[in-house]
């Protein structure tokens, strides 16, 4: 994203109109005329109506508490006790549901329709959002949208800083954050986790959405294609995006959450493979290929290039080991050895893998 110096109004626009001129919007990432501001969108519920992910029906329903101890029979049912552990509970999106609900009454109080600086909604993003988060669950990402109604995009423009600024002086925020890798977010601490991010954001005519950057421009943002994206992977893959975080933060946590999602999403898409192929599959991928992957909404680029070379080196010989245990895993349990395939994958993901027995 690039932001010219201030200028003059161009040429044929009234003083008072709102224009996005001096933002440089490449091709691939424009607003289609279907999605322009205030078009049904997946992001916001209609007036009144349920929020987003109440919405939608869940993108890998839950599977419900199993009982007994974690002693397993099947490699199957090894990773779907996993799984259970590490996704969130009903519990967890309660309150995930809360603190947004929470966050859209204080902003609507601070900024009605007829302020300087009217409030389009508030959504959850990132992983709680797209329901490929996993336990413990310790802080929320919410989207708040702005209108360039009433001037306000004039006000901003020049340093969107001042537009965090605004927000946290009006709700006494506690600090302003880096989010992503170039954003700026609110992050507002709560006695318990989780706390929130609050990501502002101007409803942009071309761009989708824009939101501040850490040096005063504005980064394209394009939550509700992520969103889309992942839903249409399907449960098998959003089940391999959980593993694939657990099994990152056993190994030193050196990969964003994020990019593991569009990293499993690109090689698997499609696929019809059972969950334990797929992560076999990634496991290759990485190591054959390596990380680089393209932002699944074309406006990120290639997510991986924040990996330092002295990560990768250590990180590394973890995806060398995941994929030559994971692939003794496949041959074990096509070979009928579930007790071994359940030993070579408790390597892979430590001591919270299931036991056999």
């Amino acid at each position: 994203m690039s932001v010219d110096a201030p200028r003059g109004t161009p040429a044929g626009v009234r003083p008072g109109e709102v224009t996005y001129d001096h933002l440089i919007i490449p091709p691939h990432w424009r607003r289609s005329n279907e999605s322009a501001p205030g078009t049904p969108n997946a992001l916001f519920p209609p007036e009144g109506g349920a929020g987003a992910q109440a919405a939608m029906a869940p993108i890998n329903p839950p599977t419900g508490a199993m009982t007994g101890p974690l002693l397993v029979g099947t490699t199957a049912r090894a990773f779907a006790k996993l799984d259970d552990m590490i996704r969130l509970s009903a519990e967890d999106k309660a309150v995930i549901a809360a603190r947004r609900d929470e966050a859209e009454r204080a902003l609507r109080a601070i900024f009605p329709p007829r302020c300087a600086l009217p409030l389009v909604g508030v959504a959850t993003i990132g992983s709680a959002g797209r329901d490929t988060m996993i336990r413990p669950l310790d802080e929320v990402d919410i989207f708040a949208v702005f209108s360039a109604a009433n001037s306000a995009w004039k006000r901003f423009r020049w340093d969107s800083r001042d537009l965090v600024l605004c927000v946290r002086n009006a709700i006494g925020g506690e600090r302003i954050q880096t989010i992503g890798s170039r954003g700026q977010a609110l992050r507002i601490v709560y006695d318990t986790p989780p706390d929130v991010h609050l990501v502002p954001a101007f409803d942009h005519p071309r761009a989708g959405y824009v939101m501040p950057d850490r040096v005063g421009g504005w980064l394209p943002t394009r939550p509700e294609r992520h969103l889309g994206w992942t839903a249409d992977l399907g449960p098998r893959v959003i089940s391999a995006v959980r593993l694939l975080k657990a099994w990152n933060r056993v190994c030193g946590s050196h990969l964003r959450s994020f990019h593991i999602e569009a990293l499993a999403g690109s090689v698997l898409a499609g696929r019809g493979m059972n969950t334990r192929q797929g992560l076999a599959e990634v496991f290759r991928h990485m190591d054959e290929t390596g990380l680089s992957v393209a932002d699944p909404a074309d406006v990120g680029g290639d997510l991986s290039n924040y990996v330092r070379p002295e990560d990768l080196d250590v990180f590394g010989e973890n995806i060398r080991l995941a994929r030559l245990y994971s692939a003794k895993a496949l041959a074990a349990e096509q070979a009928g050895n579930h007790e071994e395939a359940v030993a070579l994958w408790g390597s892979v993901f430590g001591p919270e893998f299931p036991t056999f027995g």
